[in-house]
């Protein structure tokens, strides 16, 4: 996993999840499905509990696309702001530069 600044999408993950839940919609799928096919690949791939940080990058990037795509689900954005409430994705910044 990489970030190169302090975007939202500059990050490998939430690039990722981006791309993932837009390549969904552009198979036909609804927003409920591409959605639940996001989460599946990154959930078989790490626990919810332990990986906190990487499932705060899917949660805020999936937020972040679903509002860009108006297609907000409730329980994203509540889980989204659960994770940053957290502190979930504050282990990324901790090694960071400063002035960014």
């Amino acid at each position: 996993m990489g970030a190169w600044g302090t975007g939202l999408f500059d990050d490998d993950t939430t690039c990722d999840v981006r791309d993932s839940f837009i390549d969904y919609l552009d198979e036909g799928n609804t927003a409920e499905e591409a959605t639940q096919y996001v989460l599946e690949e990154y959930l078989d791939e790490f626990d919810p509990e332990e990986d906190l940080e990487v499932m705060s990058l899917v949660y805020i990037g999936l937020s972040a696309i679903q509002m860009e795509k108006n297609c907000l689900q409730d329980q994203v954005r509540k889980t989204a702001i659960n994770l940053i409430e957290k502190g979930a994705d504050l282990e990324l910044w901790e090694d960071s530069d400063p002035k960014d």
